[in-house]
């Protein structure tokens, strides 16, 4: 992976020497957004009864813990523009989570551990979704619009998956701050370099957060089993550098991939430590374990993020 490594090494170097502009506080709740925001109070912790009979950790606590398979099919180019971007974003969202689908279902059908689809939610321009996880007094609260500069993942939303089957558990993705993106505009803030892997970047991470959850749900974990601090933020850029690492082994992850993750990374971090998300270089570094493994010398695998990331659990 020699190409990706030295990709990776400059992402990580990039970042050390980049601050960020936009003073988004994230919470210290348990967030499951790519950044600090009002939907950053998503509730992550399976809220059903625990399986009757828990799957075992242990496997992913070792080596053999499986490798993430790599599809058999190309991931293309999304053929998104800024003059298009209206008509063309939701079929390539639609299309990251069919890649993220077949990629993590293999990996938890290697394991036993059912079928990891998310509920998929696209807020179309002029409308708007009531997510369970905001709900509040105040119904304007839960009422999502399209420009909302952020994505997330809530765990009490039903929403149908990509096969239209009911399910708990959503990826909620607004459409309008998605197109803004291939016209330079990442949640609000102007960045020099953005596109298609910026997109595929935040859309992984929010996937890494259903595959926590689906990981919860099947080991019947308690709360205090759970990531706690900046680690269930890292553990999704993790899962999600791990998702990328697919995207290299199938040709398709190229050096302005990797700039665009530099470039998204200031919109993303925290200012300072210890603030829910984790800084630039935390997020990068977690993004490159991801990537290429801890020692940069092979492609990252979900056993690296799980026991770095969740030793509560691995």
């Amino acid at each position: 992976m020699g190409v990706a490594v030295a990709a990776v090494v400059s992402l990580t170097a990039l970042a050390g020497c980049s601050s960020s502009g936009d003073d988004e506080s994230a919470s210290t709740t348990t967030p499951t957004s790519v950044g600090g925001s009002a939907s950053s109070t998503v509730e992550s912790t399976p809220s059903g009864p625990a399986p009757s009979t828990p799957a075992d950790a242990s496997v992913c606590r070792s080596s053999a813990c499986p490798s993430l398979p790599t599809p058999s099919g190309q991931v293309k180019a999304s053929g998104v523009t800024a003059a298009n971007a209206d008509s063309t974003v939701p079929h390539y969202l639609d299309s990251l989570l069919d890649d993220l689908d077949e990629t993590w279902g293999g990996w938890f059908t290697r394991l036993g551990w059912g079928d990891p689809a998310p509920g998929r939610v696209l807020i179309e321009p002029g409308t708007r979704f009531r997510t369970e996880c905001t709900a509040g007094d105040d119904p304007s609260d839960s009422n999502i619009p399209s420009d909302l500069p952020n994505a997330f993942f809530c765990s009490l939303d039903v929403q149908a998956n990509g096969d239209g089957k009911s399910t708990k558990g959503s990826i909620v993705l607004p459409v309008k701050t998605f197109q803004g993106i291939w016209n330079h505009e990442v949640f609000g803030v102007s960045t020099p370099v953005a596109g298609d892997f910026t997109a595929a970047t935040v859309v992984a991470h929010e996937y890494g957060h259903n595959v926590m959850y689906r990981i919860a749900d099947v080991l019947g974990l308690s709360r205090s089993s759970f990531p706690t601090g900046n680690n269930p933020e890292l553990l999704a850029d993790c899962l999600a550098g791990n998702w990328a690492a697919t995207v290299y082994q199938r040709d398709a992850l190229s050096p302005k991939d990797i700039i665009e993750v530099a470039t998204l990374l200031p919109v993303i971090g925290d200012p300072g430590p210890n603030q829910g998300h984790g800084t630039i270089r935390e997020r990068a570094t977690a993004l490159t374990v991801g990537l290429t493994g801890p020692q940069f010398n092979r492609q990252g695998q979900p056993g690296d993020c799980l026991t770095r990331y969740w030793p509560e659990a691995f």
